[in-house]
Order: C-alpha cells, then structure tokens, then sequence
C-alpha cells in the first residue's frame, strides 16, 4: 500500500520525520509512476502514522494524493486529491524508518509513506494560500510572504513545529532537505499545476543556511527590492564558514566561525541572537566572537528579538548593516538603502513581511 500525503498534511509529516531521529526522508525517485494502486487500509494508516496524524476524521480529514480518478479513496475522512500531471523524478520523498524497519502492516506489497518534495509542496501550499486569499483571509502580498518562509525552511537548518508552526518551539541545527536550485529545477520540469508561477516566483528568493524564522526574516529584509519592502543588499553568504587573514590567526579566539550572514569583500557580517544568549555563559562568548571579528575588520552587527520585531527597530537595524556594507558599496548603496526606509510603500511593505514572517515567540536558536 503506497500512501503520498498532501498538502498542509503532507508538510506536517515531513517536519515530524526531519525532527525524529527515528525516521529519515529520502528522495522516492519515479515512485509516483509505479504507486500500488491497493485500497487504503485506514486502520494500518493511523497505526503507521504519528501520533500527532492519527486522529484524522471526517471533520479534520487527512489529505492524500492519487493519481487516477478511479483510485481515490471515497472514505469521508480522507481529503483525496487527483493528480494527473506528468511530474518529475524525486517530487516525493519517502519516510522511512531510520533503521530500515518496515511499518506494520499485514498487506502484500507492505506499507510505504511518501510526502511532497519541496519544490512540490510549494505549490501545494500556494494553492491553499490562494484560497485564503479568496476568502479575504490574507491579502495577495501576504500570501506571497508567507510562501517564502516554505523554501527557506526546507534548505535551512531549523524546522517549525509540526502542530503549531505558529506558537510552538522550532528544532534547530538539523540537516536540510533541499537546496534551492534543486527546487528551482524540480519546478522548471513541472506543467500542468496551479500555483506553479507564483511557487517559481517564491523559489527564485529561495537561499541555502536560514537556522531560524528570525535568520528567514531577515535574509528577506536584506535581499528584497524595495518594492517587496526589501533593502537589496549585496548577495550574502547564511551560515557559511569563513576563513580568517592569515595575518590575524595569532589574534582571535576561534579557529572558524559561521556568522549567520557574511558578505564576502564587503568585512561586514550579521548574526542573529536567541534568547539564550542572555545567559552569563552566551554573554561572554558573544563577546569573543565580536573580538574575533574586530582583529579581522570585520563589522559585525548583533541582532535580536527586539531589533525585528517592529517595522521602526528593523529599520534602524537595516540602515546601520547599510552603512557598514557602504564602506564597499558606496554612498549611492547608502543614499539608496536610506531612500528605500523612508519610502511609505516600502515600509508598507515590510510590515506586511514582518506580519507573516516574525515569530509569535523568539527562537531559541543554540548559541
């Protein structure tokens, strides 16, 4: 029994399996083309499925993919959905145990579990933003803001929570599934679907090393035009280690560093701080890192919470990284970035970024 989840469902499974060290996602190749089209047996599925998806009923039905019309599933608790597209290699993965254990299932051929890559997924999800766009729930822009954050959390190493991406905690310092040009390309080989230019649109933002919602934010606020309520900087590295001058190696406290965003050739870097740092402990090492940058005339600019959490702190925040990274760019880059912050629309525009984007509660990135 093949069973490909969809949709909101099928990102559900998949943030469970990247947060268990149990269970492993690994790309299902043409495993959509040669699914066992056998009835879905509902009880071994809630047995083979989490905790946290086993409750589905017809009041919050489970959303699963065919790929026919005649084999979809007329039971009221399954949401079916028909696709009949022709997709590409690797559009699933499948969740597996870690230890290669097969799940319980007393069927022939046995159980396999299969959720949407993220290149698919984003479609996926931008069909269900539609709909909330439709029914006057967001508006268009912050639809498209939210999409964003999808991509990014797949190709990052942090994973929201599986039952309230909103609220609850994040895991930090996973593994990601996915590189942006593998999503840009899976959706360059896709015809057929709803939502595909607006999921392209969203995946071309798309950007390895985000290691929380706060790095995504931000990475946004960066990078955007002004239009988008961005500051387009210069492109910029997350997470990426950096070698230090040789002349400095005698100076500093750290053999490498990671800085949450460092832009080569420009000696600036951003990191973003959770709430752990507020500890004696984080204080200190905050410190060594900063001492470590200055005997490399690296600038580099802290940021927490409280500097992205209204439109007025991030402002502050973008100009003084803009002036640091003026040094090399030039005072057009700054008289631009300071034109950009004060223009109504932009600001506009990132509040709408900052309603869809900030946590409703810090990270609690490890240091």
């Amino acid at each position: 029994m093949d069973v490909f989840l969809a949709g909101s469902d099928s990102l559900k499974l998949t943030r469970i399996a990247r947060r268990d060290s149990e269970l492993a996602l690994i790309p299902a190749g043409d495993a959509h083309k040669h699914a066992h089209s056998s009835p879905v047996d509902l009880t071994a599925l809630r047995i083979a499925l989490p905790q946290e998806m086993s409750t589905f009923s017809p009041t919050e039905p489970l959303g699963l993919t065919f790929f026919s019309r005649g084999t979809r599933c007329t039971a009221r608790c399954i949401s079916s959905r028909a696709l009949l597209t022709n997709l590409p290699t690797n559009a699933f993965f499948e969740v597996v145990h870690a230890d290669g254990s097969p799940w319980l299932y007393a069927g022939d051929p046995g159980l396999r579990l299969f959720v949407e890559s993220p290149g698919l997924n984003l479609v996926r999800m931008e069909q269900l933003l539609k709909t909330l766009v439709q029914r006057g729930s967001l508006t268009p822009n912050a639809a498209f803001f939210k999409l964003l954050t999808f991509p990014m959390e797949a190709c990052g190493s942090y994973v929201r929570d599986p039952v309230d991406p909103a609220h609850g905690p994040c895991a930090f310092e996973l593994p990601p599934i996915a590189k942006p040009e593998e999503i840009t390309a899976l959706l360059s080989n896709m015809a057929g679907i709803k939502g595909l230019k607006r999921a392209r649109l969203a995946a071309s933002y798309a950007q390895s090393g985000a290691g929380s919602p706060e790095e995504t934010l931000l990475s946004f606020a960066f990078k955007l035009p002004a239009d988008l309520g961005g500051i387009e900087t210069p492109p910029f590295l997350e997470n990426e280690p950096i070698e230090w001058p040789e002349e400095a190696r005698d100076l500093v406290e750290h053999k490498q560093m990671r800085p949450d965003f460092n832009w080569p050739g420009y000696l600036t870097a951003s990191e973003y701080n959770g709430k752990e740092h507020v500890s004696e402990k984080n204080f200190e090492e905050d410190q060594r890192r900063i001492r470590d940058y200055q005997s490399c005339n690296i600038s580099v600019f802290p940021a927490s919470y409280k500097n992205v959490r209204t439109v007025h702190a991030l402002n502050g925040y973008l100009a003084r990284v803009a002036h640091s990274l003026a040094r090399t760019a030039g005072p057009e880059f700054e008289a631009r970035v300071r034109a950009t912050i004060l223009d109504e629309g932009s600001t506009h525009m990132r509040n709408v970024l900052l309603s869809q984007m900030l946590p409703a509660v810090p990270s609690e990135k490890p240091g």
